[in-house]
């Protein structure tokens, strides 16, 4: 008797287990259905915004002529052309060196820097001033000084890209271990973890987040760096294809150009964004398993 009411019992948590299973496994359905729908509804709104821009160029090219606003075909042929004969092809490449490497420069410099200043209060406390002064200064004020230290080729272009996305990565670096977990720093300390290893192991990871911002809104102003040093220092790269084309009122080739810089930034906006929730559940699964 004692065995079959055991048997009954077993069968019961058996059933109510598998109901919660179906139950958890439904609602996962629902909200991935849910995430879906969001997804088509956001790409369908897009898409009608696009096709408003599209619609409001050929009025305003109907209205106004080639010389206001170019027409929305001629962009489209003039681009496929510039692509087919290399013009863009080069172009690109010339400004995505001077953009990788300011990138690279500012990414590394400005989380560093940004470490050695949250990690060490007094350190930030006494340099933030400074910081916040050549921040808030914009970097067109040191191309002279740009010029005349670096010359007009790529060392001046790439010391000008810098220059304009090294603080926000800094600073959002900064922030970020300045605002580290201090449960987790603690705990580290209590068990006499050195100060490299609670850098590495424990502030930059918890940090990241704010480090990834940093990161995505360094890369785009790093693309509006490299235009302005490409505009200002030898013409070259995509902006020197522009102002080109904006001097001899080649509209529908400068329009070209514009495109180009334009999906330029939102494909490096996308990167960093999808690295930044790649590391995000990371996080999460680093702190679940701890």
């Amino acid at each position: 008797m004692a065995d079959r009411e055991a048997e009954d019992a077993q069968a019961q948590d058996a059933r109510r287990a598998s109901g919660g299973d179906r139950t958890a496994k439904s609602a996962s359905q629902v909200a991935e259905a849910k995430k879906s729908q969001t997804r088509r509804v956001i790409v369908f709104w897009q898409l009608f915004i696009l096709l408003i821009l599209i619609a409001g160029m050929k009025l305003l090219n109907t209205t106004s002529g080639n010389l206001v606003m170019p027409s929305p075909e001629a962009v489209f042929w003039q681009s496929v052309e510039m692509w087919s004969d290399g013009t863009i092809p080069r172009a690109l490449g010339e400004s995505f060196a001077v953009l990788g490497l300011g990138f690279v420069l500012a990414a590394t410099s400005g989380i560093l820097i940004g470490i050695l200043l949250g990690g060490f209060p007094f350190i930030g406390r006494v340099l933030d001033p400074y910081v916040n002064a050549v921040n808030a200064t914009p970097s067109a004020a040191f191309i002279p000084l740009i010029i005349v230290w670096f010359g007009l080729y790529t060392e001046a272009k790439v010391m000008l890209v810098w220059l304009a996305a090294v603080f926000p990565i800094l600073i959002n670096t900064t922030a970020g271990i300045a605002n580290a977990n201090r449960d987790l720093v603690e705990m580290a300390e209590s068990f006499g973890a050195p100060r490299r290893r609670l850098f590495w192991q424990v502030m930059v990871p918890d940090a990241l987040p704010s480090i990834l911002s940093g990161l995505r809104i360094g890369a785009a102003i790093c693309i509006v760096g490299t235009v302005i040093a490409e505009l200002t220092m030898a013409q070259s790269g995509l902006g020197g294809l522009m102002i080109k084309a904006g001097n001899r009122f080649q509209m529908d080739r400068y329009f070209a150009v514009v495109i180009v810089m334009m999906a330029l930034g939102s494909l490096i906006t996308i990167a960093l964004r999808l690295a930044e929730r790649k590391f995000g559940r990371w996080r999460v699964e680093m702190r679940g398993g701890d």
